[in-house]
């Protein structure tokens, strides 16, 4: 029994979960975020080949006619400026959609995640044996061995695709340069192809491992999980503590009740009990409230030594909820509890 309450067993818990992502264990597949900048990336090049080839042509025509007549850095940077600000202006969308989509896989993957604790140094990063022992755990295998088989994969896909372009590339010799060129490029794109989404349903395989991996790194025993409920929850002897301590405050709270000036009531869902003491208070002061039975309770007391109650729901209310025990009345129901004081001293008290 000793042994399979040791047994990680139980689902992690969100705070388990979340002190896990403060530390950096996340879900997260790297294959998952290469694979689909790598798709991105094959869509969209030959849109961007086609106009980078255009500025590099443009760009060796212009270096080429437009050569400065004076040699001086700043005439030789100028000229290289301009020359190259085309081509790298073509070049940026490729190099904007590989960050951004790169940027938005991550995001979807793990959300935003600044892990201190992880970026933080330790002896253990640079410890020689903990190294190997990271090199040869069954992690960092599975990983070898995923990089194995993906390259094998690929290097068929590409033999696969040349092999079935054999012909044409014995024809090439037989056709124009630029045809020559189509040919080539389509086979590459071919390849480019097969592989990115190829290289994308691995990722997909692999990003569910790691979600299950890493769940089942987070699990629990049995005992976690209670320890972590006393925690979230408190220990016994502190709810025991927090409930002796209530007591002894409700206690204190019924004693003032008996020397309070009145009890404004809702009338019998809100008790708030106030006190008054000219040249001593600069307001009146909540010496008791409470709701339901609470309120029940602090009535009766009032009865029992005669603290007359005045049943006023909207002012009960606000006390009740803009009030602690041992606060004064706020500035804006001092008028109200100012009348109901008057009304006790002159009509209740007065009688009595």
């Amino acid at each position: 029994m000793a042994e399979s309450s040791q047994e990680r067993t139980e689902e992690a818990t969100p705070r388990k979960r979340q002190q896990a992502r403060r530390k950096g264990t996340v879900a997260k597949s790297l294959d998952l975020s290469g694979a689909v900048v790598a798709v991105s990336l094959v869509v969209i090049l030959p849109f961007a080949i086609s106009n980078l080839g255009q500025s590099f042509l443009s760009c060796l025509k212009e270096t080429w006619l437009q050569m400065p007549r004076t040699i001086n850095a700043q005439e030789i940077g100028t000229h290289v400026w301009a020359s190259m600000s085309g081509p790298l202006t073509a070049f940026l969308p490729i190099v904007l959609t590989a960050l951004a989509v790169g940027l938005a896989i991550n995001f979807a993957q793990v959300g935003f995640v600044f892990s201190g604790e992880a970026m933080a140094p330790s002896l253990a990063k640079v410890n020689p044996l903990e190294g190997i022992k990271r090199m040869l755990s069954m992690r960092s295998t599975m990983e070898g061995l995923k990089a194995f088989a993906k390259a094998t994969l690929f290097g068929w896909i590409a033999y696969s695709s040349i092999q079935g372009h054999y012909d044409q590339f014995l024809n090439l010799s037989w056709l124009r340069p630029m045809d020559s060129l189509g040919v080539v490029g389509g086979v590459i794109r071919e390849i480019a192809l097969k592989v990115a989404f190829c290289w994308l349903a691995i990722a997909v395989l692999d990003y569910i491992y790691q979600r299950k991996n890493t769940d089942k790194q987070l699990r629990m025993t049995k005992e976690e999980l209670k320890q972590e409920m006393k925690e979230m929850e408190g220990s016994p002897e502190l709810k025991a503590a927090i409930a002796q301590r209530r007591r002894k405050l409700s206690r204190r709270m019924m004693e003032a009740v008996k020397t309070a000036d009145a009890v404004i009531t809702n009338p019998t869902h809100f008790a708030v009990a106030i006190k008054y003491e000219a040249g001593k208070m600069h307001a009146p002061q909540v010496v008791a409230k409470g709701a339901d039975l609470l309120a029940a309770k602090i009535r009766e007391i009032a009865n029992e030594n005669r603290v007359p109650l005045v049943p006023n729901p909207p002012l009960a209310r606000q006390l009740y909820k803009k009030c602690e025990v041992g606060d004064y009345v706020p500035r804006e129901l001092f008028q109200a509890v100012a009348e109901v004081l008057a009304y006790v001293y002159k009509t209740i008290r007065g009688m009595a």
